[in-house]
């Protein structure tokens, strides 16, 4: 990702299991 695409992706999606898919 470049400066530009700062907008909501984190590096470690679901971390602690926020939204998406419980990634325990």
């Amino acid at each position: 990702m470049s400066k530009r695409a700062r907008k909501r992706r984190s590096r470690k999606h679901g971390g602690a299991n926020h939204g998406k898919r419980p990634n325990a």
